[in-house]
């Protein structure tokens, strides 16, 4: 089977590792192969480790990245409200660790035995029996499958899935950037304030990724850049956390807007989407990577048990689609909740955390 896979980020280069595992032979295309090595850091609940072990990159994982056993919750004024006992929640499942994205990507693209091709697509006919492509250099080739993992912004979204939803703001901007760990941070740490959050994890013996969030009216957003003093916006909020926000002044910082991605159908005649391009979100649920990784080894499952592609996308979406609708659902009630009155807010928190949270990913631990 002739396999495109467009985009070389963590979704594309984990769905050619599970293909590959199962004898197919993708290609891979990305008009930046190298956009990986950068990013900040992400958080990898137990769902998302064991994916990884699935993809024989386990070992690895565990050797360059870092534990994350207890999560805790604090309230503005530095007061617990929650401590999750996470060990013990994925238990069966996998460990929870922590890491720089960048690390996550180089597992994966040392994992994949073939050049990432630098081109883009520039145009994709279906054509019932195969599915042809058009590359920027003028090249065209055809192919049975054409799998687009190309992020939110996907080009093969915007080529084949014309008439579908585009991503939509959710109502809040984000800083993340990686420090030293001056503040002594030992676990997954979250303060909430009122309308913005500060969330911090040891990502090795002495960083700390830092996620700093806002509510920000849309008209607005253009206010903010990754240049923005953070200290002022948390400073209420921040605590014994207020070196770290100092210290980004002299980081790499990246600052996004939060988009949700809510697609009726993930495939369409031979082109499939997986990952950010079929359901990106924000991170209240740190699901982004681990569904990622999720998709591609249930797309590299189905070709090889289902007697013709359609069925293969069909039965690839039907085992998908209701885990990705769970996770944006949960995402938007996490949301929700943290914007909650400052008495109701804690008082959930601090009485419903651990429940909260086990209701949250008790699905995740199901496997894929």
């Amino acid at each position: 089977m002739r396999i495109l896979i467009v985009g070389a980020g963590i979704a594309g280069l984990a769905t050619h590792r599970a293909l590959s595992q199962r004898g197919f032979k993708p290609t891979i295309v990305d008009r930046n192969p190298g956009a990986g090595e950068g990013g900040a850091g992400l958080f990898l609940p137990g769902n998302s480790v064991r994916a990884l072990e699935q993809l024989g990159l386990l070992d690895k994982l565990l050797e360059h990245s870092h534990p994350i056993k207890r999560q805790r919750i604090f309230d503005e004024n530095g007061r617990l409200l929650s401590e999750i006992d996470a060990a013990e929640f994925w238990v069966g499942v996998g460990p929870c660790r922590a890491a720089r994205r960048s690390t996550l990507w180089q597992l994966l693209r040392g994992g994949t035995d073939t050049d990432v091709i630098t081109t883009s697509v520039a145009a994709i006919d279906d054509r019932g029996d195969r599915c042809r492509v058009r590359f920027d250099d003028g090249e065209i080739r055809d192919y049975d499958l054409l799998i687009g993992a190309d992020g939110v912004g996907s080009s093969v979204r915007r080529l084949t899935f014309q008439d579908c939803r585009q991503p939509e703001y959710v109502g809040n901007i984000c800083w993340r950037f990686i420090v030293h760990n001056v503040a002594g941070v030992a676990d997954w740490t979250v303060l909430l304030g009122r309308d913005r959050s500060l969330l911090c994890k040891p990502i090795s013996p002495s960083e700390l990724y830092v996620y700093a969030d806002l509510a920000v009216p849309k008209h607005e957003v253009s206010r903010y850049t990754a240049a923005t003093r953070l200290e002022p916006l948390f400073e209420g909020i921040a605590g014994p956390l207020r070196p770290v926000l100092t210290l980004a002044q002299s980081a790499n910082v990246h600052f996004a807007e939060l988009v949700r991605l809510r697609l009726d159908r993930w495939h369409r005649g031979r082109v499939v989407l997986v990952g950010d391009a079929a359901h990106a979100g924000p991170p209240s649920m740190a699901q982004g990577a681990g569904l990622a990784l999720e998709d591609a080894l249930v797309l590299a499952d189905e070709p090889a048990a289902s007697p013709s592609l359609t069925v293969a996308l069909a039965q690839f979406e039907a085992r998908r689609k209701p885990r990705a609708d769970w996770v944006h659902r949960q995402n938007a009630s996490r949301d929700r909740a943290r914007r909650l009155p400052q008495f109701v807010r804690n008082a959930l928190f601090r009485f419903g955390g651990p429940m909260l949270y086990r209701h949250s990913y008790a699905p995740l631990t199901k496997p894929v």
